[in-house]
């Protein structure tokens, strides 16, 4: 029945210690050690203080009473016997009788000093007045020697006193140490399992701290901002789907490819356009796709007869690589070179001819021209020359691919 009460009242102080404020649990946790180090501390100087009173009173009553009659033996060992000395340490013996028999020796003591009085010289007188002087310090170092005994037995028993408190409230300190803390940090770690719940977007996540401290209130705040934020993302997830599936719509659209890493080079979204380049066979797909993400940015890749130029795009989360079809360019240029050239092997037939009208015109076997027209002829064939530079020059353009015409550069 005791221990069932006692179970009952540790519950309901551990239902009170929880409804009090956080400020208020420290102050009486802290309270509590202080109150254990009082009462070790007092338990302690209670003790001392009885052992100080014993040995005090052996030094007060019986050391002195030793005291006296050492004094009075010497007195009587003086020839003369001094007897004011002897009569005056009586009187002090007399006040300061405490032992059992210690009195009945005094007054006879006294009885005897009386008669040495009368009688200075009585050697009969002095041994038996010796006798009961060296009974009386014998009944007083009797009592030094019980009541030391008495000291140590209580000093012993003030050890085990003052061991067995130490021990109990030591024992309450420990249990309070270990239990209090948990008290307290049980709601914390609670509250960062939510917290890292929540991190990871669990919004579904509640903490049940039923307290009325200030731990109780951070819950409730918690659970009504997981509440919100639960509505949240239900009311916009809708949305954000709409939005998603528009901008895949409008990716698959686009005639380039694009590919989505993220920070780990995992693959999040490919369009159409890349997947129809890699093929339904998953061998050749992986290494088409390892083999993009390995090329080098803003270079041409070449995947069957489609020329791509790569561009990255990159970010904290991830990459995007854009895959931009140049082939209509290529093709075109292709065109234009292949234009040049024949423009430039077709000039040279004319120009040939140009150039020997020339020549004939400047012959003098066909007549002799007059200075202008020499002046004329040369000039135009200062024009026919460059005209064939031109030529010359755009045909190796096309073999070479490298533009050299200065002029035509100016």
């Amino acid at each position: 029945m005791a221990s069932v009460w006692s179970v009952s009242l540790y519950i309901h102080s551990i239902q009170i210690l929880m409804s009090l404020k956080l400020k208020t649990k420290f102050s009486l946790g802290l309270i509590f050690l202080f109150i254990m180090t009082l009462a070790i501390s007092m338990q302690g100087i209670y003790q001392i203080y009885r052992l100080n009173g014993d040995v005090r009173l052996i030094l007060r009553q019986n050391i002195r009473s030793i005291m006296f009659s050492n004094n009075m033996l010497l007195a009587l060992e003086t020839q003369p016997v001094q007897l004011d000395i002897l009569k005056q340490n009586l009187l002090l013996q007399e006040q300061n009788v405490t032992e059992p028999g210690e009195g009945a020796a005094t007054t006879r003591a006294a009885s005897l000093v009386q008669q040495l009085r009368q009688q200075p010289g009585n050697a009969q007188l002095s041994g038996e007045l010796r006798h009961v002087i060296l009974q009386i310090s014998g009944i007083n170092q009797q009592a030094i020697i019980r009541k030391n005994d008495m000291s140590s037995a209580a000093a012993s028993r003030a050890i085990l006193t003052l061991s067995v408190s130490t021990l109990v409230l030591l024992s309450v300190s420990i249990l309070f140490i270990f239990s209090y803390p948990h008290i307290i940090t049980q709601p914390i770690h609670q509250l960062i399992a939510g917290i890292r719940q929540i991190a990871d977007k669990k919004y579904n996540t509640r903490i049940h701290i039923r307290r009325r401290d200030e731990f109780g209130e951070l819950a409730a705040v918690f659970n009504v901002m997981a509440e919100k934020l639960h509505e949240y993302e239900n009311s916009n997830l809708e949305k954000i789907k709409m939005e998603k599936t528009r901008i895949e719509t409008i990716i698959n659209q686009m005639n380039d490819g694009i590919i989505c890493y993220d920070t780990q080079q995992h693959i999040l979204f490919m369009n159409e356009v890349v997947m129809r380049l890699c093929g339904p066979q998953a061998n050749a797909r992986a290494a088409l796709l390892a083999s993009i993400y390995e090329h080098p940015a803003h270079q041409e890749l070449r995947i069957g007869s489609a020329v791509f130029i790569k561009e990255v795009i990159s970010n904290a989360q991830g990459a995007v690589v854009v895959l931009r079809d140049v082939s209509a360019f290529e093709e075109l240029a292709a065109a234009k070179t292949k234009f040049i050239a024949t423009a430039s092997h077709e000039l040279k037939t004319p120009i040939a001819a140009m150039k020997m009208s020339i020549s004939l015109l400047a012959d003098e076997r066909t007549g002799t021209l007059l200075q202008s027209q020499q002046e004329l002829l040369e000039s135009i064939n200062d024009d026919v020359e460059r005209i064939l530079q031109i030529s010359s020059e755009l045909l190796d353009f096309t073999q070479m691919k490298v533009l050299s015409i200065p002029n035509l550069r100016n």
